[in-house]
């Protein structure tokens, strides 16, 4: 591992400039008021409500960190800036934009909460205003690993397949196109599945989906299940809260069934993978009881609530998959 020098130190400090400028473009939505137009700030001030100073500044700061270009006195988005935050087009990222302007306001507080610790009612957030943005973060994030996961739960037939927590559905959908007869049951927040419904609705998938919503501590599982998914909720919970849903879990299986779990694990020296190490923080501010797990704790977990025969797969970015047996 290469440890930090002195420059390095400080540079990753001064990042949070960096930082900060892009997120005051995401929330003057500098990149939906230049759409396909090339403005100058004048003319962008005016359209954004915005001092003309600030305007002037935050443009030639963002042009000079490539987010814009700048031609003469006009500045207009590059194909990336287009594609991925303005609001016309139709690849428009609205839940990473969403999130990460509010983890703007949420991550200031860090210092307090390692000082003092978590202050947070038990989590729970099902206010369509954040579930709703929330979930089309999570398809968002989730194309970069829905194709592995898919190739990884399908070497075997799925059969019934029940995601709990499953979101937007992405990696449901995912699996059900690579295995024809597999049928999934999405179980999530209503927000959720509003989400959902909206995101597979052109796909011929939807057909072999049903939808359920209610909370995961009360609703039930189905019974004789051949696979079930738990995708990032490992990480909300505390060991305890987890146990209740692997027992919920171990139940509705058929002997025999696959329980996989996907979430950013951590090896045993909890500083690897860096995704995964600096995702318990994340965690720390954002759940009441959540933190990252290793592979060895998540299976001794398993193991005490009647599940074996594990297989651990890498997906890529800290995240990793773990397939267990129902014993």
């Amino acid at each position: 591992m290469a440890f930090l020098n002195f420059n390095q130190f400080v540079d990753k400090i001064d990042q949070l400039e960096e930082a900060n400028i892009l997120i005051a473009a995401l929330e003057f939505r500098i990149f939906t008021h230049l759409g396909k137009k090339a403005l100058t700030y004048q003319a962008l001030a005016k359209k954004a409500d915005l001092h003309s100073g600030g305007a002037e500044a935050l443009l030639n700061a963002l042009a000079s960190l490539g987010a814009i270009k700048k031609k003469g006195k006009a500045f207009a988005n590059t194909p990336e800036s287009f594609k991925h935050f303005c609001e016309q087009s139709p690849h428009y990222k609205r839940g990473t934009v969403f999130l990460r302007k509010a983890n703007r306001d949420e991550w200031s507080d860090l210092i307090n909460v390692i000082k003092n610790g978590r202050n947070l009612p038990e989590f729970e957030n099902d206010d369509p205003k954040f579930r709703e943005p929330f979930t089309h973060a999570m398809h968002e994030r989730s194309k970069s690993f829905s194709k592995p996961l898919a190739q990884f739960v399908t070497r075997k037939p799925v059969g019934r397949l029940v995601d709990i927590g499953g979101g937007p559905g992405s990696y449901s959908a995912e699996i059900l196109k690579s295995d024809k007869s597999a049928r999934a049951v999405l179980i999530d927040r209503q927000a959720s599945l509003k989400v959902a419904k909206t995101i597979l609705k052109n796909s011929a998938v939807i057909k072999r989906f049903d939808f359920v919503a209610g909370d995961l501590f009360k609703v039930g599982f189905g019974n004789d299940v051949d696979t079930i998914l738990y995708s990032n909720i490992l990480h909300i919970y505390s060991e305890s809260e987890n146990s209740k849903i692997f027992k919920k879990i171990h139940k509705s299986l058929k002997p025999g069934g696959r329980f996989v779990l996907v979430d950013l694990f951590l090896k045993n020296n909890r500083t690897e993978p860096f995704d995964a190490a600096l995702f318990s923080l994340t965690m720390l501010l954002f759940t009441a009881t959540g933190r990252t797990y290793t592979v060895k704790e998540t299976e001794g977990l398993l193991q005490k609530n009647g599940f074996g025969k594990f297989k651990y797969c890498k997906l890529g970015q800290g995240s990793s998959v773990i397939e267990a047996v129902k014993i």
